[in-house]
């Protein structure tokens, strides 16, 4: 199962990550993957300027829109679990 953890702490948050999250809720179910890949939340990951940041297992990497994190999930995740 792959593991999607999004920072909701204050900076993330005000740089998108809750629309992230919505996002990410979205996508694993247009795709399929319920039971595939988890979508967590999760408190400051130190790297505050870069948020919205998220971790795909244990990879960060940081998201500063929507668009972003589309690219993120085509990428990391359907086209590895393919």
């Amino acid at each position: 199962m792959r593991v999607i953890t999004v920072c909701v702490g204050s900076a993330c948050h005000l740089k998108g990550s809750h629309e992230i999250i919505g996002y990410f809720k979205d996508a694993i179910k247009d795709a399929g993957l319920d039971g595939k890949v988890e979508l967590k939340g999760a408190f400051c990951m130190d790297q505050c300027t870069d948020g919205a940041n998220l971790l795909i297992d244990e990879e960060v990497f940081h998201a500063g829109s929507v668009d972003d994190a589309r690219k993120i999930f085509e990428t990391e995740i359907l086209h590895k679990l393919k």
